[in-house]
């Protein structure tokens, strides 16, 4: 296994998330979020923070063979916790939601010429961060657009897309501190998965109501801070947490995890590989970042990037489809099966880096953000 960085870029204002459109025609468009608590100028406004931010948007270019990005907008705004596109149109136009430091959920489009611009937006709970959400499309086409958001004051929130607007569907208090993570589970989108600071991994039902949860777990150790199925196999779903583990779960059985490992650091994403799952990307905060191998009965690190200098927040695949080439010039792209990506590296003569995955990571306090490429091949001669 090796990783190649390409690019590296200062972010100017804390680096926190980072999103690759899934849309076909969209693939090349990379979003990153920033925040930064401002400083306060007068002892009058020192008991209140401001955090700003800003939204930039990036576009890929492979033409020279070497992944580069190229910046196309830049949105200021206020602070930017996290960013999630929806995996289908929504009206006919890609669309993202994030949520912000001022405890909002917006909506954005990408019109003609990739013009972004604000569709909605939603008000959580009053005098808090937004701090993660997701949507329940994840594995395929949902008749109604939900979205899952949580805040820094423990509630969780589910809105649904009504034409122009967000409606809220439920909202309520999920954990005692921070909810820092939010997701759908996507084998079922009626069941809700929260992780908070006070060390619990929730499920929720919306049909019974959030009264209380369906499950309350205590397996984490400390604050649970991500939360993602599996986009082939949505019954996996993988956890992470402050404990510096992370943890994979069959969600028809929430006692105990399949498979664990330690990785040194808190684990604050989780993002599986999205064409095949064979891989968790995980951005490990003090700890870099990792690539696990998940096809084994255990999982394994085939690959640390610690490039970054600080805390490693946000982490993301690359959907293009990127062509690969052997010796003899067959080519094969990001989408083919794992099958046929595992007898192509077998043979004696590949190329180096035949089999690559592009990625995108950003680090807080230096405010960087790096273009790479994990590569599960290596070069062989005959």
């Amino acid at each position: 296994m090796s990783v190649t960085t390409h690019q590296t870029l200062d972010t100017e204002y804390n680096a926190d998330c980072v999103e690759w459109c899934p849309l076909s025609g969209y693939q090349d468009i990379l979003l990153c979020g920033t925040y930064q608590l401002q400083q306060q100028e007068s002892t009058e406004s020192a008991g209140e923070q401001t955090r700003v931010g800003c939204l930039y948007m990036y576009s890929l270019d492979t033409q020279s063979g070497v992944p580069t990005l190229q910046q196309c907008t830049r949105l200021d705004m206020p602070g930017v916790l996290d960013i999630k596109w929806s995996c289908e149109p929504v009206q006919g136009h890609p669309t993202f939601a994030l949520v912000n430091s001022i405890g909002e959920l917006q909506l954005y489009k990408l019109g003609s010429n990739k013009a972004v611009s604000i569709e909605t937006k939603a008000e959580l709970s009053p005098h808090s961060l937004g701090l993660s959400l997701e949507w329940n499309n994840l594995t395929g086409h949902s008749e109604d657009l939900q979205i899952v958001s949580s805040d820094s004051s423990g509630h969780v929130h589910v809105h649904q897309l009504g034409g122009a607007s967000l409606d809220t569907i439920d909202t309520w208090k999920a954990h005692d501190y921070e909810a820092w993570i939010s997701a759908f589970n996507q084998a079922n989108t009626q069941l809700v998965f929260t992780g908070g600071d006070d060390c619990r991994l929730k499920g929720w039902d919306l049909r019974a109501g959030t009264a209380s949860p369906v499950f309350n777990s205590k397996r984490h150790t400390m604050g649970v801070c991500s939360i993602q199925s599996n986009p082939i196999e949505p019954h996996m779903l993988a956890t992470g947490s402050y404990d510096e583990h992370l943890l994979v779960w069959d969600t028809r059985q929430m006692k105990s995890p399949t498979q664990e490992v330690d990785l040194g650091g808190g684990v604050w994403r989780v993002k599986w590989e999205p064409n095949t799952a064979r891989y968790i990307l995980t951005a490990t905060m003090y700890n870099g970042f990792h690539v696990l191998d998940m096809t084994g009965e255990s999982c394994s690190i085939a690959s640390h990037y610690s490039e970054h200098q600080s805390i490693g927040y946000g982490a993301d695949w690359c959907r293009l489809p990127s062509k690969m080439m052997d010796f003899h010039g067959k080519q094969f792209t990001a989408s083919a099966s794992t099958e046929e990506l595992q007898l192509e590296c077998s043979n004696t003569r590949v190329k180096r880096e035949h089999c690559q995955n592009v990625i995108s990571t950003c680090s807080f306090y230096d405010h960087l953000l790096k273009l790479w490429t994990f590569s599960d091949c290596t070069e062989n001669t005959e």
